[in-house]
């Protein structure tokens, strides 16, 4: 098993908790992606870790009252 991580994996691929796991890391992919490319997190003109953070809290604030906006929007639509 120590060989060949990516051939002897745990938990051992195509079992439910590997997928489980897979999924849950394709969606934090999804989140960075979106904080990358709409919330400009890569163009920080910042310094210091402290403010760094409270700009990457803030904007994953913003990124989570949009979904939230988007899904209340949806239910609104579909009661409509």
């Amino acid at each position: 098993m120590n060989d060949d991580l990516r051939r002897f994996s745990i938990p051992h691929r195509d079992t439910k908790r590997w997928k489980e796991l897979y999924n849950k890391r394709t969606s934090v992919e999804r989140v960075f992606a979106r904080l990358k490319e709409n919330l400009t997190v890569n163009q920080l003109h910042i310094r210091g870790i402290q403010k760094v953070k409270t700009q990457v809290f803030l904007n994953l604030c913003i990124l989570l009252a949009s979904a939230l906006a988007m899904f209340k929007a949806s239910v609104r639509q579909r009661c409509a």
